[in-house]
């Protein structure tokens, strides 16, 4: 705006000096030179320094930020417990190729206190009195904070050493009548003096004639007998580190 005004301004002054400078006679009226004006108009314009505001300031606001508290959680500690299912055996290590140092009986409890590199056997103190043993944790129910327990290095592996000889404990027959002979029932049962057998294979007449699993102490056997003859049985507990037998009983039907 002010540099129109200013543009009309000059115009203005410029007629006002061509009319002084006229001669008083009567003449024509002057012709205004259109190209010089707008020469004089630019120059003008150029002499003027530029009135542009500077820009606003672009600098965003920073939020306010409110520090939160910490809070620290101290987690509960609860005695590592096992309550047992059903009978256990406890052991100087962590396996089967270990001692029992003990039975576990079902519903008992005992507390943990490390467990095996392999994570499936717990070392506990032991319920019954005693050095503590080891125990797996297929009849066990555990609670408190198992997760909190150490990794307990496993004793030396023992030598292997062949299990006890089972002992009989009791056996009784029948003999019921057959064609050229008898039918003889033979009830065996014996004694499982051995903890580390892995089974037991009964024999008749020096021939095996069953397997049996781990800590089974009794079988009943139905064989014809001829007349005038009897039949041996014998029982044996076997391992990796070796086999134990029984002694020979017989039985015949007169």
């Amino acid at each position: 705006m002010k540099t129109f005004k200013h543009t009309l301004i000059l115009l203005s002054s410029i007629a006002l000096l061509t009319a002084c400078n006229l001669p008083t006679a009567a003449a024509p009226n002057p012709t205004l030179d259109l190209a010089l004006v707008g020469t004089i108009a630019a120059m003008t314009l150029q002499a003027i320094p530029s009135q542009t505001p500077p820009p606003p300031s672009l600098t965003p606001a920073l939020p306010t930020v409110t520090k939160t508290a910490t809070v620290t959680i101290t987690p509960t500690y609860a005695t590592p417990l096992l309550q047992f299912t059903g009978n256990t055996n406890c052991r100087k290590g962590p396996g089967t190729e270990y001692e029992v140092v003990t039975v576990i009986l079902a519903g008992q409890k005992a507390e943990a206190t490390g467990v095996s590199q392999k994570g499936s056997y717990w070392l506990i103190k032991n319920p019954n009195k005693g050095d503590a043993c080891w125990v797996a944790g297929d009849f066990a129910n555990a609670s408190g904070s198992m997760a909190a327990l150490p990794t307990v290095m496993a004793p030396p592996t023992p030598t292997p050493i062949p299990p006890s000889a089972p002992v009989w404990s009791n056996y009784a027959y029948t003999c019921a009548f057959a064609s050229g002979g008898n039918d003889l029932t033979m009830n065996l049962a014996w004694t499982d003096r051995s903890s580390n057998e892995e089974g037991y294979v009964v024999y008749r007449d020096g021939q095996a004639i069953v397997n049996l699993g781990p800590d089974s102490t009794s079988f009943v056997d139905v064989a014809f007998v001829a007349s005038g003859a009897s039949l041996s049985y014998r029982v044996e507990a076997f391992s990796k580190a070796g086999r134990a037998s029984s002694s020979t009983i017989s039985a015949s039907c007169q």
